[in-house]
């Protein structure tokens, strides 16, 4: 398996695997469709254009196997870290093709992204992980990752605070991962 940096004809990959994967990025607390969360990344594909020709801003990565294409990671420079001001690069974006997960392909993208952030004079990269997508924080923890920091969200009514209002079973899209699964197994008498 090998990674290069994306061609204008990857883009068709890398925009189907994204609108098949976008709805594990949403967080268990919040009520929203997976559609609608669909029809906003579609409306936003048009920014994968732009990413692709501002190569000082992004790299845009993407992992085949022979001639297949089997996973893509967006990588944004520039980013700065709001506490210290420290600049360092930001995983925007990354998905692998469902019939090659566990196979290693986030791994080898994530470690490339690391190495092109390193030549770029960057010490650090960050990248965002949904609370309730275990398989993602599991296998960023295992890629090098750390956690440094939470970000917490309530919902507002009118009385002030108020609980999220979650999602329903069927459009948890990251519950239906292999390990949380299997947890779910072993817990069960």
């Amino acid at each position: 398996m090998n990674v290069r940096r994306a061609q204008k004809d990857d883009l068709p990959f890398i925009k189907q695997l994204t609108l098949e994967t976008v709805d594990q990025g949403i967080s268990a607390g919040r009520d929203i469709s997976n559609e609608t969360v669909r029809q906003v990344a579609a409306e936003r594909m048009g920014d994968l254009d732009i990413m692709l020709n501002r190569k000082r801003d992004y790299a845009i990565l993407v992992a085949h196997d022979g001639e297949r294409r089997v996973g893509f990671l967006v990588l944004e420079f520039r980013n700065v870290e709001e506490t210290t001001g420290e600049k360092q690069t930001l995983l925007y974006n990354m998905a692998v093709s469902p019939d090659y997960l566990g196979k290693r392909v986030d791994r080898i993208l994530v470690a490339e992204a690391a190495r092109l952030s390193h030549r770029r004079g960057y010490k650090f990269m960050t990248a965002r992980v949904t609370a309730s997508n275990e398989r993602a924080l599991l296998a960023a923890l295992r890629q090098g990752f750390e956690i440094e920091r939470y970000q917490i969200t309530m919902a507002c009514g009118p009385d002030g605070p108020q609980p999220l209002p979650g999602r329903s079973k069927e459009e948890r899209a990251h519950d239906i991962s292999r390990l949380i699964r299997q947890r779910k197994m072993r817990k069960s008498p």
